[in-house]
């Protein structure tokens, strides 16, 4: 009967440690949006302008309540323009990529953030890179960028 308790509290005590890492880290990342979308467009801005690019992203959107792609939304500074970034996972490597989306929701262009980005752009295939226009453009449809019919 010792045993069967001592084992039982053992584990509970384990399950306990374990619920309070994966809720620490969890506020850990809701709390830290702010912060980790401001890094985000600081980087992507570099990005660009090393890619002799016009545009900059002035301001972070705030995130989505419903289903969304990961990523961040941001205000192109001087256009209704917005713009995504996002990450495409091609044979466990992670590539960088942003998304212009125009007024009416449609993805103008996806662009390669790096010059590593660029690189592995040519090696994606068409549909993976159309599967994630598709859901850019049905999260920007849905109102989640706040500029839908249902917000």
């Amino acid at each position: 009967m010792n045993d069967l308790t001592s084992v039982l509290k053992d584990r509970a005590i384990f399950l306990g440690w374990i619920a309070g890492l994966v809720l620490i880290a969890s506020l850990l990342w809701i709390f830290t949006f702010n912060f980790r979308s401001a890094c985000l467009m600081h980087s992507a801005n570099k990005i660009l302008v090393s890619m002799n690019d016009d545009r900059r992203l002035s301001a972070p959107l705030p995130r989505p309540s419903g289903p969304a792609p990961l990523g961040c939304w941001y205000r192109i500074s001087g256009s209704d323009s917005l713009f995504f970034v996002f990450a495409i996972l091609q044979g466990g490597i992670l590539v960088p990529c942003g998304a212009e989306i125009s007024g009416e929701g449609k993805v103008l262009n996806v662009i390669p953030l790096g010059s590593h980005a660029l690189q592995m752009m040519d090696r994606l295939p068409r549909g993976m890179v159309q599967v994630y226009v598709n859901r850019i453009e049905s999260s920007a449809a849905s109102g989640v960028t706040g500029r839908g019919n249902n917000r």
